[in-house]
């Protein structure tokens, strides 16, 4: 299916910064009405006669409904741009049944806005190509709703580590340290809320867990309309598949928040803990399936990708500049050109060898070089959320036993 204005009779996008339907020719926003073209039905097979019917060509390529033109779908293309005529379509039947969404974050950011965060963070990289942040570059950013699992899991966790307090004190001009071991258990039972598995192939799994979090509070019931202009895939894989990803969330999350706790105990913080060991039994678990909205940048630098990621609803981005040679070393030269210039002058004036100030230019130029070979990584945090609210844990077992003493020493030297 296809969107189109009413008013001129334009392709309808949606658009975020106003959270409305949007004719990109007439600025209509309440003037839609859906064009709907036939549905491509997978698994049908097509014959002369039912090539209209059903959508798709004989040789089993999609129809565009606006300009006919026959388009080589993806195995879970599910919303695209035709490469014709530019018009945004959304497949709908694979929008059906058990691939219908049960909810969506619709984006929050459009793409000039995500275009100029882009040249925000990575335009003062001084040693990256210098096409990185281009507009003709830019124009390869392609919006995305990747389909998303998430979990709900109410769990126990049974958490166990060896807690170390250090206490110092000095006699005459001896240095003792005690440092206590104590056997520390925190059992907690967590539900937690949406956690988020990227279900694309597209997307390397360790993408979504950066961009994450998205705040589902903004989410809301599926919509077609939604997708007009952006891009989507079905899930790739089920959630029975992609749940093992969901419980390394859990037992990451959950170690940390066991360790915070066992902070609180009797005896005290603890310097450090060791030997942690966390176990997770799941007592429930609930999968949503959803779609999350990011941007997509494409860069490539001598034949090497260097994809971009912004998150759609928060504008959190995650991504790694390439660094080129030619600017570094061009650098590099000049420092240690400068340092050359500088010390063969006070040479001259203070009488030492010429030979010094060239070697330590060569040097110092040489190590500004490698130093700045490193490809510039954007700051990016990975998700410290929890997914567990306040009100959805309960500490039940909270133990500390005192293991023993053990006093080091050490001679001070008074002089």
């Amino acid at each position: 299916m296809i969107y189109k204005c009413k008013n001129c009779g334009g392709d309808m996008v949606f658009e975020p910064s106003i959270g409305k339907m949007k004719c990109p020719f007439c600025d209509s926003t309440e003037c839609e009405e859906v064009s709907t073209g036939s549905e491509i039905k997978d698994g049908d097979v097509a014959t002369e006669e039912t090539v209209q019917e059903l959508g798709y060509s004989a040789a089993g390529n999609l129809l565009c409904p606006n300009c006919g033109c026959e388009i080589e779908l993806g195995k879970f293309t599910s919303a695209l741009k035709c490469p014709a005529c530019d018009s945004n379509i959304i497949v709908d039947s694979r929008m059906k049944g058990e691939y219908k969404p049960e909810f969506m974050t619709p984006f929050k950011i459009d793409e000039k806005k995500a275009k100029d965060m882009i040249k925000q963070k990575f335009a003062s990289m001084k040693f990256a190509p210098r096409d990185l942040v281009s507009e003709a570059r830019l124009k390869k950013i392609q919006g995305w709703y990747m389909p998303t699992w998430f979990y709900d899991m109410d769990t126990t966790l049974d958490y166990y580590a060896t807690g170390i307090q250090e206490k110092k004190y000095t006699k005459g001009n001896t240095e003792y340290t005690d440092i206590d071991s104590y056997d520390v258990n925190r059992v907690m039972d967590a539900k937690f809320n949406k956690l988020p598995v990227d279900a694309a192939d597209a997307l390397p799994d360790d993408m979504m867990d950066l961009l994450a979090p998205f705040d589902t509070n903004d989410s809301m019931p599926y919509d077609s309309r939604y997708m007009s202009g952006f891009y989507s895939e079905q899930y790739n894989q089920p959630a029975d598949a992609l749940r093992p990803r969901a419980e390394k969330q859990v037992e990451h999350f959950g170690r940390s928040m066991c360790h915070d706790e066992a902070q609180s105990g009797s005896h005290g913080k603890y310097n450090r803990t060791e030997n942690e060991n966390l176990k997770v039994q799941y007592n429930a678990v609930v999968s949503h399936y959803g779609l999350m909205p990011v941007w997509k940048y494409d860069y490539s630098y001598k034949d090497q990708p260097y994809p971009f990621y912004i998150n759609g609803q928060t504008g959190k981005i995650v991504g790694t500049a390439p660094v080129d040679p030619k600017r570094v070393w061009s650098f590099a030269a000049i420092v240690g050109a400068v340092i050359i210039a500088i010390g063969v002058i006070l040479s001259f004036m203070m009488d030492f060898s010429i030979f010094l100030p060239i070697v330590a230019g060569i040097i110092i130029g040489l190590i500004v070089g490698f130093v700045n070979m490193h490809p510039a990584a954007g700051k990016v945090t990975v998700n410290s959320a929890t997914y567990v609210s306040p009100g959805n844990k309960q500490v039940k077992v909270a133990t500390d036993v005192f293991r023993g003493r053990e006093t080091k020493t050490r001679q001070l030297n008074n002089n």
